[in-house]
């Protein structure tokens, strides 16, 4: 009887989400976007170190060492179906922390998974040739009509070893727990998180998940320098991404100096309050709170030395 209360429960949930989203969607067309709390200065970090910015939503620009890396970068002002003139889906809540002009050049793309919020083709069309891609295995198809000359899929397990402008970087793809479908039918596609490696430095990319133990199976005993973590849209989509604590959790299962929080404060694709997962995040590292990357669309870590 328990369990057909929670199904009813998440019925009704579904049900307020999608009228949310219909208001979220059509009726808030005129709603003004926030600007960004701060706004990263790229041209000034030092390729000696490990630093990283958040840009909105799953998108961090990274310069781990001399080679720069972007992740699901999303920087229009609306993501979802692509039609002439219009994009039907989520408006941003807060504006990116930088346009497309004012990123660096970039040597890698990074693409977890095929959902509209992750892979933004309007944002992905803009990247010249010189720029390489990985994404998840059988969504290369996507990236059609792009100029990347290089797309490599990785699956589950699966690495490559690179040398953008002579330097050795390593990536390896880990199963999340999440989905990969883009649509409805197309459930044949793949979906990572990553680990990153570069002059004996990891970085973990987690992406979306749901609560796992694919992030403690990562614990070697050496540590990770940051975990990059999806903090928002656990409510009601809890089967499919994590909650702030559990966020915190993987990441100290895999053994991780710093955790980054991402995937909120950017979209409304859910029905937790705006500032809710943040607030959460921070609670959960009270007794370690330097261990916070950032808190803040725009802010900046450096690892320290």
């Amino acid at each position: 009887m328990e369990s057909e209360r929670e199904a009813a429960r998440r019925a009704i949930k579904r049900r307020n989400w999608l009228a949310h989203l219909w208001r979220e969607w059509i009726v808030e067309s005129r709603r003004p976007i926030a600007p960004v709390f701060a706004r990263p200065t790229p041209d000034t970090w030092k390729n000696d170190d490990l630093t990283a910015a958040w840009l909105g939503h799953s998108t961090v620009l990274i310069n781990f060492f001399g080679v720069t890396i972007l992740t699901d970068p999303v920087l229009f002002p609306r993501i979802g179906i692509r039609l002439p003139f219009l994009t039907i889906g989520p408006k941003r809540l807060t504006e990116p922390a930088l346009t497309f002009a004012e990123l660096p050049p970039i040597d890698l793309i990074l693409l977890s998974h095929a959902h509209f919020d992750h892979i933004d083709r309007r944002t992905l069309k803009l990247f010249p040739e010189s720029t390489r891609v990985i994404t998840a295995s059988r969504t290369r198809d996507l990236l059609r009509g792009t100029k990347f000359c290089e797309v490599i899929e990785l699956g589950w397990n699966e690495s490559v070893l690179l040398t953008p402008r002579g330097c050795a970087l390593e990536i390896r793809a880990l199963q999340p727990k999440h989905w990969g479908a883009r649509l409805q039918y197309d459930v044949h596609r793949g979906y990572n998180s990553y680990v990153i490696l570069r002059n004996n430095r990891r970085i973990i990319y987690g992406s979306d998940t749901a609560n796992t133990d694919a992030f403690a199976k990562l614990n070697d005993g050496e540590p990770y320098d940051l975990a990059i973590m999806g903090i928002g849209a656990y409510d009601p989509w809890i089967w499919a991404h994590s909650t702030p604590e559990q966020a915190v959790a993987m990441a100290d299962a895999a053994g991780a100096d710093f955790i980054m929080p991402i995937h909120h404060q950017t979209f409304r694709l859910s029905v937790e309050p705006f500032r809710e997962p943040i607030e959460r995040f921070t609670r959960a590292l009270a007794k370690s709170p330097e261990r916070i990357a950032l808190r803040e669309i725009g802010q900046t870590f450096i690892l320290p030395r």
